[in-house]
């Protein structure tokens, strides 16, 4: 196991994981480009219905690095999955790894403000790639196309919107930070952001000025949860009812 016991996790998590592998039914692939290889976990839900599916990406924290191709599912997976079984809704879900020694993002999380890079991390620009191939190999509905992303995820899910802001519907953030000067490029992307209050890892202004700074630039779909005398962990919160997925599948992207 590659795996290692951080904020993001805990020994029981880590055991279990595998066994989420069967219950879930998740499949276990590799998407490669340039020489390069990302591991991804793909689940198909509710795939004999009729229709376009949706798709939904979700990048991991630093707690789930590595290349074991499991580690990653151990928060995200079995909610997200029984949500769209529950409700009928047929989606592609996909759980890309980073592997260790790399980020999604190469920034510092604890820093109060950030400039993007002007290009892409190497796995951030697999992730990219990957999205673009389900794209292609799905056909899925273009108005529902949805990021999410906890940590270091939080930052890849900003920074993956905005270098794809034709294409996202809506992400939902947590713990994560973005640079506001992009705010403007986000206008038509929806977003639900939630942070800690307290969080000793990513500093909670980098939501605060994200939020203030969406709205600024005129985008109305912004919604902002900050939790009074959590630390970093906002995902369980998020995971703990339907609210929050709730929101990110209703929302619709204007094809006009």
């Amino acid at each position: 196991m590659n795996g290692k016991i951080s904020i993001h996790n805990s020994a029981a998590e880590m055991a279990e994981t595998p066994e989420l592998i069967r219950t879930l039914q998740i499949q276990q692939l590799a998407f490669e480009a340039d020489g390069h290889t990302l591991p991804y976990c793909q689940r198909i839900t509710c795939g004999n219905s009729p229709g376009e599916p949706v798709l939904a990406v979700f990048l991991h924290g630093i707690g789930s690095v590595g290349h074991d191709n499991f580690l990653q599912i151990r928060i995200p997976a079995a909610p997200m999955v029984r949500y769209c079984e529950n409700r009928g809704i047929k989606a592609v879900l996909l759980f890309p790894q980073c592997e260790q020694g790399y980020q999604w993002v190469n920034v510092p999380w604890n820093s109060r403000s950030h400039v993007m890079p002007e290009v892409p991390s190497l796995f951030q620009s697999l992730a990219m790639g990957l999205v673009r191939a389900k794209i292609t190999e799905f056909k899925p509905d273009l108005r529902r196309i949805y990021g999410l992303g906890i940590s270091m995820g939080g930052y890849g899910i900003w920074d993956m919107a905005c270098r794809m802001n034709d294409l996202f519907a809506a992400i939902a953030v947590m713990c994560g930070g973005a640079d506001t000067s992009q705010a403007p490029n986000l206008r038509h992307v929806a977003a639900f952001l939630i942070h800690g209050a307290d969080d000793s890892a990513v500093p909670v202004l980098r939501a605060r000025d994200m939020f203030e700074a969406m709205r600024r630039a005129g985008n109305p779909d912004v919604v902002y949860r900050e939790l009074p005398g959590v630390n970093h962990n906002v995902w369980d919160p998020f995971f703990a009812d339907d609210k929050g997925l709730d929101w990110l599948f209703a929302q619709r992207r204007s094809l006009s």
